[in-house]
């Protein structure tokens, strides 16, 4: 089961509650228990020597014949109760999965209204761009950047979320490679921290997970261990970071984090986030061009 969590459109499995577990033949054997013990303890009083009226409990109070029907009354609403019970979590059930249902639609829409469908116009565009076109390719790099952002910021519930969704170019060559904050979308202003790589830390920490083309995410108070180079002062408290990069060039990473630490659900978010990154890689290497390669003012494509 998909339970809404605090920003839209997300989603994590869940543990059903109890009587969502009953399966209906238990249901039927305790209603049947219930009601063989209420006739047996019925059949144990000896009403001979209770006068009527006795009893405080209204079912055993007058003659054998009266309690008995009364006995009798209550198996039958039990027996009847049983299956309305049954029909009516069935009904509550089926209503549940169409909401789910519903909710995992509304969910691929807005992934491919918001993120899908600009990014493969912005390849389609890159398509019929000649390499020397250098204007054109350089106005396409930022759309498509912006699109990636702002697609991610609003997937993931937009100015009401408290998201920020930010992308780290690489720079250098290793073993001297740095992350620099280029763009960001959301909440705040854009992050002004460089990661260094060999830093001992948080740098090492994150070109580990890059060349390894491995995503990240932490979330506070899930019991793992505080990520390299975090603090408790920071505003977020959860973060996600996948790579932008193809088999054999590494253009950078994309970050996103919130204040809310159940904002992202990594087993949902991360495969989602990781493939508009694959995307967005597409278009950075569709956008590389031969550096000798001679645009249309006669200079050369600088990569």
């Amino acid at each position: 089961m998909l339970k809404s969590n605090r920003r839209q459109g997300s989603g994590a499995p869940d543990r059903p509650r109890w009587y969502r577990r009953v399966s209906w033949w238990q249901v039927i054997l305790w209603g049947l228990a219930a009601a063989a013990a209420a006739y047996a303890w019925s059949l144990q009083v000896d009403y001979a020597d209770v006068p009527a009226g006795s009893t405080d409990w209204w079912i055993f109070s007058g003659s054998t014949r009266t309690i008995m029907r009364r006995v009798g009354i209550c198996c039958t609403v039990i027996m009847i109760l049983i299956p309305a019970s049954l029909a009516g979590l069935a009904t509550i059930r089926a209503r549940r999965a169409r909401q789910r249902e519903t909710a995992q639609i509304a969910q691929r829409v807005r992934t491919i209204n918001s993120v899908i469908a600009p990014l493969a116009a912005h390849l389609q565009r890159l398509a019929h761009l000649d390499p020397g076109e250098t204007l054109p390719r350089e106005r396409l790099a930022g759309e498509a950047v912006k699109a990636t952002l702002a697609g991610l910021f609003d997937l993931h519930g937009g100015w009401s979320s408290q998201v920020r969704v930010c992308f780290f170019r690489v720079e250098g060559e290793a073993p001297d490679r740095r992350l620099v904050p280029e763009n960001h979308h959301g909440r705040g202003k854009k992050s002004t921290c460089t990661v260094y790589e060999g830093d001992g830390g948080r740098g090492t920490e994150a070109f580990r997970a890059l060349d390894a083309r491995q995503a990240r995410s932490w979330q506070d108070g899930n019991g793992e261990a505080e990520p390299s180079g975090w603090s408790r002062d920071k505003e977020y408290k959860s973060f996600l970071a996948v790579y932008v990069a193809t088999e054999t060039v590494l253009f950078g990473m994309i970050t996103m984090d919130a204040i809310d630490p159940e904002a992202f659900h990594p087993k949902v978010d991360l495969p989602t986030v990781q493939t508009v990154a694959d995307l967005y890689a597409a278009i950075l290497a569709g956008l590389s061009a031969p550096k000798d390669h001679p645009d249309l003012s006669g200079a050369t494509f600088e990569q």
